[in-house]
């Protein structure tokens, strides 16, 4: 089993330079619920290993990048609920692992490092259908994306109750599906006008198409910010790293993939004048502090 603690929402200690009216804005602190499954990491997984138990597979196959959240999380549970895993890794076998891999090896997780081209195939089902055959396991998808992993973030939304807007990063899209399905269902069984809005910050450049994908039949009550993820996924400049210093000294942590882009993204609209002084903000910090490893000038200050 693995034993998790209950979300904490505290208040966002912004920075000092934004003017002398600060938003009322708190951050859900998904990265505290485990050291290693933390995040929305554990609500992606959680029903696909359910449904995995009860189909009889005794390994779970995936696959990610050398610094991959989903991958680490997954090594975790695995190891925890008694599964054996694999994963198809992008990248070359004769190359040094990452931290990230060296941990997924140590919990038990095999690793198939398979190139650029190769991996593109991860989204095309029949491939993973195959892949899923040949090796006798159950297939997750990268981030753990399909119907069980959206139906796991949409309980994220409980902890969300009573803010006038609630703000997430996005990758795959997953957890900004879940939520946005519930937040309708909310909506829809109340007045509207009071009802949350969900507003997605992509993490990705190049976002727009997945962004409009998103935002299909949501486009009421939802938003998505696509000029957020300063030169791309993973991409780590030298003003991001000053945020998280400060929220460093600060007692929350945050990655630089997803939440501080998330927190960059949030102090600019409100400079800018673009958020509203009444409402209630919330954002939400989805975990993968391990993927602090990747940046240089982070690894050596690890939560």
């Amino acid at each position: 089993m693995i034993e998790f603690s209950k979300p904490q929402i505290e208040n966002l200690p912004l920075r000092l330079d934004l003017g002398s009216l600060k938003p009322k804005v708190d951050i859900l602190r998904l990265d505290k619920i485990h050291p290693l499954v933390s995040g929305n990491k554990w609500y992606k997984l959680k029903y696909n290993l359910e449904h995995a138990r009860e189909l009889g597979y005794q390994r779970i196959l995936s696959c990610g990048g050398p610094h991959s959240n989903h991958l680490h999380a997954l090594a975790c549970a695995g190891k925890a609920l008694g599964f054996s895993t694999r994963a198809f890794v992008r990248g070359y076998a004769h190359l040094p692992l990452t931290e990230t891999l060296l941990e997924c090896r140590e919990m038990g997780m095999e690793l198939i490092f398979v190139d650029k081209k190769t991996y593109v195939n991860r989204y095309e089902p029949s491939w993973c259908e195959q892949q899923a055959a040949r090796h006798k396991s159950y297939w997750v998808p990268e981030g753990g994306n399909n119907e069980l992993g959206i139906k796991g973030c949409a309980e994220i939304a409980q902890q969300c109750k009573g803010y006038g807007e609630v703000w997430m990063s996005i990758g795959s899209g997953c957890t900004f599906t879940g939520l946005a399905q519930n937040l309708m269902r909310d909506s829809s069984n109340s007045d509207v006008a009071s009802a949350a809005k969900l507003k997605g910050v992509m993490a990705i450049k190049g976002g727009q198409a997945l962004a409009a994908s998103l935002l299909s039949g949501y486009e009421n009550q939802c938003a998505i910010n696509c000029d957020s993820h300063l030169g791309g996924f993973g991409k780590c400049p030298e003003e991001l790293i000053t945020l998280i210093n400060y929220y460093d000294t600060q007692g929350l942590p945050l990655d630089p993939v997803y939440t501080a882009k998330l927190v960059m993204a949030f102090e600019n609209e409100w400079r800018l004048g673009q958020l509203d002084p009444a409402k209630r903000y919330l954002l939400i910090h989805s975990g993968g502090l391990q993927g602090r490893r990747g940046v240089k000038a982070l690894s050596e200050n690890l939560p």
